[in-house]
């Protein structure tokens, strides 16, 4: 017994270390990552006392959308805390794999055809039933879409699908976009991670979207992980959940 109870307090105790690891790393990162927002805020309000710069409607609406992307990152990043700690609460609830595709497909359909790329549901086994939460799933696969329409050029396709693998269900996200280098798979899951000229112009984004995706599917007994051939030839993300036959 008394093992035992030294074996819990030794991990209560690596639990509270690793957690206090997770957040003062997070305040690190956060404070990088808000530099420049709060930097072209500056110099767009200091421009405007001095009248170097206009008080015109373009220069508002980068100031408001500089705003926007402080208040997004803000709701990110304490999304991310909490899955990243197990804090969420979760309404886990059967339901079919078909119809949580058919519904991220529906929301993001008009979006991928106003920048001319095809979206594709090319589910295979549609019957099957995961139990997760529907609401953190339409964000896991909206983060994933989202991804996906980013970094895809004109022109291009993203194919969501769907197989069984035993118990297993595996929702993929395929695009035709910019692909990854080997050494980058797991890299794009850390939080603010963003690995090109090209992802560090990207101001649509937090930096947190695939880092709340990994940690949401986790916290639903899943995984979440990226697989490409190589710069310049697409990617494919895969959700792994358990399953049972619909």
């Amino acid at each position: 017994e008394l093992h035992t109870l030294s074996r819990a307090f030794q991990d209560m105790a690596e639990s509270l270390a690793s957690t206090d690891e997770a957040r003062t790393q997070l305040l690190s990162d956060l404070s990088h990552e808000i530099r420049t927002p709060l930097a072209t805020l500056e110099a767009h309000i200091d421009g405007m006392e001095d009248g170097v710069v206009p008080p015109s409607a373009a220069n508002f609406e980068v100031m408001r959308a500089e705003v926007h992307r402080l208040r997004r990152l803000a709701s990110d990043v304490r999304l991310a805390a909490q899955a990243q700690e197990h804090a969420l609460d979760l309404h886990l609830t059967p339901v079919a794999v078909r119809d949580l595709m058919e519904a991220a497909c529906a929301l993001f359909q008009a979006r991928y055809r106003d920048k001319g790329i095809q979206l594709r549901n090319t589910c295979e086994h549609p019957g099957h039933v995961v139990t997760v939460d529907p609401d953190r799933m339409q964000q896991v696969l909206g983060n994933l879409l989202d991804n996906a329409l980013r970094h895809t050029a004109p022109g291009g396709r993203v194919e969501i699908g769907c197989l069984q693998r035993g118990t297993v269900t595996e929702i993929t996200v395929t695009d035709t976009g910019e692909g990854l280098a080997e050494g980058d798979l797991e890299r794009i899951f850390n939080r603010f991670q963003r690995l090109d000229d090209a992802r560090l112009s990207d101001t649509a984004g937090s930096g947190l979207g695939l880092t709340i995706a990994r940690a949401l599917v986790q916290n639903q007994r899943g995984d979440l992980t990226a697989s490409s051939r190589g710069p310049g030839a697409g990617s494919t993300f895969t959700i792994r959940l358990p399953s049972q036959p619909g």
